[in-house]
């Protein structure tokens, strides 16, 4: 079903770049730094709401100022378990795809978005009252908005204020005597990006 629904936005995204002749593409390519700041209190609770979050994006297209993107992002942090105060540690990797909205301005370009977000997550416990350590695919959304800055050279500054929003269910463990909680990984992820423009 996921897959589904990622290979639906993944036509819908590139769409626009179809109907476009390859040399007017217009194609930004950037590393980014962010960090991301949980809205879960329970996250918040394990993880002391958040930390740096790393990746890169790369944007294109030029069909009436739409645009598709696509992202890959990581985040890693240890925390304590409530209670027992046991070490744990926390992995996911956000695979973002969707459109961007340009609006041109003198300096650069504004932009907002939306998009899915397949989410691969990790983590791993030390308490002996949980499964020492899980992986799972969940899906999610992203709401993209920020500022586009023209540099000399063609290179670009991407300054950015996201939310993503995750919910991953947790695996069954029967017999441990635990009720496992979803994972849900959202928050707001405050960034700059560095990167080349291509057109």
């Amino acid at each position: 079903m996921i897959t589904k629904r990622i290979s639906l936005i993944a036509l819908v995204s590139l769409a626009p770049l179809m109907t476009t002749s390859i040399h007017t593409y217009d194609v930004l390519v950037e590393g980014k730094a962010a960090y991301f700041l949980s809205t879960n209190c329970l996250f918040k609770d394990i993880y002391n709401r958040g930390s740096g979050i790393y990746g890169f994006e790369v944007t294109a297209g030029e069909y009436k100022n739409i645009y598709g993107f696509l992202s890959v992002d990581a985040f890693h942090k240890k925390g304590h378990s409530i209670g027992f105060c046991n070490e744990t540690k926390v992995t996911f990797v956000e695979l973002g795809l969707g459109l961007k909205y340009f609006i041109p301005f003198r300096f650069g370009d504004v932009y907002v978005g939306l998009g899915a977000l397949p989410t691969y997550l990790r983590t791993k416990d030390c308490s002996p009252y949980v499964i020492p350590e899980q992986s799972k695919w969940g899906c999610g959304g992203i709401v993209k908005g920020g500022v586009y800055f023209d540099l000399p050279k063609s290179f670009i500054i991407d300054l950015f204020i996201d939310y993503a929003f995750v919910k991953i269910s947790p695996e069954c463990c029967p017999g441990s005597g635990t009720i496992p909680h979803a994972a849900r990984l959202n928050g707001c992820i405050f960034g700059g990006g560095l990167g080349y423009r291509f057109n």
